[in-house]
């Protein structure tokens, strides 16, 4: 039977915004029905969906059948579905439906969603969908059924995860419980360190005050820098905007941090860099833990290296102990997107067989 829930949440969300079409239906003052395929964003509240320029029938996207549905008659549903496999124990799909609303450029929210639908469908970097409404639609119920939840299309095996694990830019509105936050931070604590030691530690950023606090601390640093290296001002910008939407829109931050105190101290530097380097290994390995235990129980993390260039700025905007030293900035949530994958290089060009 179909799970049907208030409003779009769990895996019902994350299969949404994990997909790139869907279909819109719509009907007319009459009730005469309307479906067509849609680009779409969710932003965690709302589902987004550009009027774009693609070949029509019609020039003013405002006289568009779906945009006359809309406004003579605001309730609509939406239907995204995996139903393109002959497996049948994978056939799922989510209906929601809701009240929509056109929105005009100078509209609240039309800014940002038009940014997420270029981020996630990058043909529209060249379409001026800014200059366009945008329909938004307010969910006010759900029925999800099938293989929706987060690992549908994960297979439970330790060569999938490691294959599966991303990069993730862009993450949903969604919370993340405190629970998965504390078991990611689990998996870190059994990764190998020298002596045992484990020379790490984690600052964990949820409030917003506090994020906002970091993203200005690192931000002023890296303007600066990108400033010294000579770029251009709005490259420079441009790279910090994207930067600090990264940082505000994961719903936790993780930092890790190397700890030293607790290594052995040798009368001698060369010992005692190597000491180090074990130490930044490990911290590698817990890290490593952490993104292949989130991406199984379904959440998505990134790695940023912001942090290991400026240490200080990180300590004083999160009040950290001085011996806490600020090496990476691991976005964690509910992916908006699937970004795209690096190629690998082959094992040709990286093992020497003896």
């Amino acid at each position: 039977m179909p799970d049907e829930q208030g409003i779009l949440v769990g895996d019902a969300a994350s299969f949404v915004a994990a997909r790139t079409v869907g279909v819109l239906a719509t009907a007319d003052a009459a009730g005469t029905p309307y479906a067509v395929p849609i680009c779409y964003d969710w932003d965690g509240h709302e589902l987004w969906i550009a009027l774009d320029a693609k070949p029509k029938a019609v020039t003013d996207v405002r006289h568009l059948r779906r945009v006359r549905n809309i406004l003579a008659r605001p309730m609509v549903s939406v239907v995204v579905q995996d139903y393109l496999t002959a497996a049948w124990e994978e056939l799922a799909y989510v209906i929601l439906w809701g009240t929509a609303r056109i929105v005009a450029p100078a509209d609240d929210g039309h800014t940002a969603a038009i940014a997420r639908l270029r981020a996630k469908y990058p043909q529209y970097q060249a379409m001026p969908i800014d200059q366009l409404p945008a329909i938004a639609i307010q969910p006010t119920r759900v029925s999800a059924w099938g293989a929706v939840g987060p690992r549908a299309d994960r297979p439970a095996t330790l060569e999938a995860d490691i294959r599966g694990r991303r990069s993730v830019r862009r993450f949903m509105a969604q919370p993340v419980a405190r629970a998965q936050i504390m078991r990611v931070l689990e998996a870190a604590g059994w990764a190998p360190s020298p002596h045992g030691r484990q020379p790490w530690r984690f600052a964990v950023v949820t409030q917003p005050a506090r994020r906002e606090r970091l993203a200005a601390a690192m931000g002023a640093e890296w303007q600066a820098t990108l400033a010294q290296d000579g770029e251009p001002p709005e490259v420079v910008a441009a790279r910090m905007a994207a930067s600090r939407e990264r940082i505000r829109s994961a719903p936790a931050l993780i930092v890790p941090c190397l700890y030293l105190a607790d290594l052995d101290v040798y009368p001698d530097a060369a010992r005692q860099e190597a000491e180090t380097t074990m130490a930044v290994q490990s911290l590698g390995a817990a890290i490593q833990n952490m993104l292949l235990l989130a991406y199984h129980e379904g959440l998505d993390m990134g790695w940023m290296c912001a942090p290991l260039f400026a240490p200080a700025a990180v300590r004083a905007a999160l009040d950290l102990p001085a011996n806490w030293l600020p090496q990476a900035l691991l976005p964690l949530g509910y992916a908006a997107t699937d970004p795209k994958r690096r190629p690998r290089l082959p094992l040709e060009a990286l093992v020497n067989w003896d």
